[in-house]
């Protein structure tokens, strides 16, 4: 890690002047690689192309071996971040249980048992020893109809169906229970899919009506959560529209 922030220096340069061009450099790349064939266009969702399910899990699997050094370095700041989030999160109040969909090294099942509330996340790749995080597929959870309070999510960007990952979601939560969806601009709003995203939208707009369309949800609230590193985050509350059966 060293030798890389070595070569970034030199490629770029000291300062917030160098800071500015590697992120430039960045956005570009990850423009160029949007814009190939690794791509499915031409609609409101756009989906990374994979030879099968097993490739997609193949892939997903391999991110955090990539990652886990600038997760651990970042850990300190994102658990506050996570806390900030949760603390002021409305739509929580009351509840008790939550689960975390793509919680990778569980820092946000940590700042959750800070708060009081029983937690546990999954992961297709929870690498060694974590305690926080259970190895599992957010398209097929484990866990029983209407057993959380709540499910939390800010890597709903990573799935290959998402409809199916909404409709587990909306299975294991209970009556009054809420989906609590960390999201990042659109394609179309500057934000632009990177190396393991595997499918984005439009605008937030698209991406929450289709939520509301594919899990039988309503939005409750919405909210600008301010910049964290480089991304600008929103948070979206849905909880399941009233049906005849359960009303």
């Amino acid at each position: 890690m060293k030798l890389k922030r070595i070569v970034n220096l030199l490629r770029y340069g000291w300062g917030e002047e160098g800071k500015k061009q590697k992120q430039l450099d960045k956005q570009k790349r990850r423009q160029e690689k949007f814009q190939s064939e690794r791509w499915e266009k031409g609609g409101d969702v756009v989906r990374r192309r994979y030879a099968s399910y097993d490739d997609y899990l193949q892939h997903q699997r391999a991110k955090l071996d990539t990652i886990v050094h600038r997760l651990q370095e970042s850990e300190k700041e994102d658990y506050e971040e996570f806390r900030r989030r949760f603390a002021t999160c409305d739509a929580l109040q009351g509840k008790r249980s939550v689960l975390c969909l793509g919680a990778r090294l569980g820092t946000e099942v940590k700042a959750l048992h800070s708060l009081g509330y029983f937690a546990v996340g999954i992961n297709l790749n929870p690498g060694e020893n974590n305690s926080y995080v259970l190895p599992g597929d957010f398209h097929s959870l484990v866990f029983p109809d209407g057993s959380v309070d709540a499910v939390y999510c800010n890597a709903f960007d990573h799935a290959y169906d998402p409809e199916r990952n909404i409709t587990e979601v909306r299975r294991v939560l209970d009556r009054g229970g809420v989906f609590i969806l960390d999201q990042l601009e659109g394609f179309r709003e500057g934000f632009i899919p990177g190396e393991y995203e595997s499918f984005h939208w439009r605008d937030r707009n698209v991406l929450n009506d289709k939520i509301c369309e594919w899990g039988g949800f309503e939005m409750v609230s919405e909210r600008d959560l301010g910049r964290h590193r480089r991304d600008r985050w929103y948070q979206v509350v849905f909880r399941k529209r009233p049906t005849p059966a359960n009303q």
